[in-house]
């Protein structure tokens, strides 16, 4: 799905009844992959995504979408999609609401389940607000998951996870791409962004102030650092071995690859 966010506004009231910014003039253009949504608390991360998904509606501008397929928004906090009585009925309900065959959603929530590391078996009866909150977590990602969109947003997907978890909702991030979806992924992770974004986009102040490659801009330790955001592991690792004076092949985005350059440094690759 290409998505073309046009110009798009929004401000709303403070505590005080002050006009907070909470966009401003945002356009982008998006097709399939992951693309990458950081920025400081405050930024406008979480409002774009609502925007783009419909839930809100800006002062100014527009989204378009081209394509055929739905959309699915994960929110950063799980209770706030949360509104059935079984884990099961949850999952399912996008999919019922579209009119898909009783045994035909359960099957797919059953799959996008297994995908979080998650059983349907074990959890289906049980109401998605008893789970810890790693488990709601994966319980919204598997409702977005389910009804296969072709535009995918998730807000801080990794946020609460154990790593088994979390590498899971990452495998799950890049099978969505690679079947064809447009992927918006919101995080202050940057190690997970490394892994799975094409591309990334800053925010400040509801403002795009970066938008390239995501390995071009994740890698720069001290351009992350200007922009108020924590810079990927590798990338800090291999800054400061280079400060040092360590030769450094390349330039590692991931714990593998910093891994792989080290070994090529000392000759053991």
């Amino acid at each position: 799905m290409r998505v073309t966010v046009e110009r798009v506004s929004l401000t709303y009231e403070g505590p005080a009844g002050e006009r907070i910014t909470a966009l401003a003039d945002v356009s982008l253009e998006l097709a399939r992959g992951v693309c990458g949504l950081m920025g400081r608390t405050g930024s406008g991360k979480t409002t774009l995504l609502e925007v783009m998904a419909g839930a809100t509606r800006p002062d100014a501008g527009h989204v378009r979408a081209e394509g055929d397929g739905g959309v699915a928004l994960a929110f950063q906090l799980p209770e706030r999609q949360f509104f059935e009585s079984t884990v099961e009925r949850e999952v399912t309900f996008g999919l019922r609401a579209r009119g898909v065959a009783a045994s035909v959603a359960r099957d797919r929530a059953d799959r996008a389940l297994a995908l979080m590391g998650l059983s349907l078996e074990e959890l289906g009866a049980r109401s998605p607000f008893s789970l810890s909150g790693g488990q709601q977590r994966r319980v919204a990602l598997a409702s977005a998951l389910a009804l296969r969109p072709a535009l995918l947003l998730l807000d801080e997907p990794t946020a609460g996870l154990d790593p088994h978890a979390r590498r899971a909702c990452l495998d799950a991030v890049r099978a969505a791409a690679a079947d064809g979806a447009t992927v918006v992924v919101a995080s202050h992770d940057a190690n997970a962004l490394a892994e799975v974004a094409d591309r990334l986009v800053v925010l400040e102040g509801g403002r795009v102030t970066l938008d390239g490659p995501a390995r071009d801009l994740l890698a720069d330790a001290a351009l992350m650092r200007e922009h108020g955001l924590e810079p990927a592991c590798a990338a800090r690792a291999a800054c400061a071995l280079r400060r040092a004076g360590v030769a450094l092949d390349g330039a590692p985005l991931t714990a593998e690859e910093f891994a792989e350059a080290i070994a090529r440094g000392r000759g053991l690759a």
